[in-house]
């Protein structure tokens, strides 16, 4: 008699979790088949920082300024950087950011005077030891000698219109008045 109702509450139960999924059956899954489906990321979504491409350059446009080093609270960007040899422009030869104590404040972002950096889209980002670093430079090194040989050039052809204009220019008498 013991075993006939261990049974039938056994039986019980089946056709009780039966009946729940046949209720579940039709709906749309709350759960995401994650990797095979990537998740809809929110246009507030906040990830690691990232250098953006501008087209117009072909690269990145950091000029090594310092602000987002100085106005992190973190303490995780470090930037080296400088005129580079035959441009007037300075440019960042080191952009490294440490995410493990990155807070994801957006503050580098906000006070950035070239607008070139942003949120990334990453969402499955992970550091395995305390040391996660990134260096934001890596991904434009193929670009950035293209970059500095057509600046040269901008650079000359300014110039050289500057100087066409001045040569054109009449030149004021120097006498002190008439």
């Amino acid at each position: 008699m013991r075993y006939i109702r261990k049974i039938a509450g056994g039986f019980k139960t089946l056709v009780t979790g039966l009946g729940v999924t046949a209720k579940e059956i039709g709906k749309k899954p709350v759960t995401l088949q994650y990797p095979h489906e990537k998740p809809e990321l929110s246009t507030a979504y906040r990830s690691l920082i990232k250098l953006i491409r501008f087209d117009e350059l072909g690269t990145h446009d950091c000029v090594a300024c310092m602000q987002c080093v100085n106005i992190c609270p973190s303490y995780c960007i470090t930037i080296e950087g400088g005129k580079v040899e035959g441009i007037k422009r300075k440019r960042a030869t080191r952009f490294e950011v440490d995410f493990a104590l990155c807070s994801l404040c957006g503050l580098c972002i906000d006070t950035c005077p070239t607008t070139t950096l942003e949120y990334s889209r990453l969402y499955d980002e992970a550091g395995y030891e305390r040391n996660w670093t990134y260096d934001l430079l890596a991904e434009f090194e193929g670009y950035e000698p293209e970059f500095r040989e057509k600046q040269r050039e901008v650079e000359a052809k300014e110039a050289a219109e500057r100087d066409a204009k001045k040569a054109a220019k009449p030149s004021e008498p120097k006498d002190g008045g008439a």
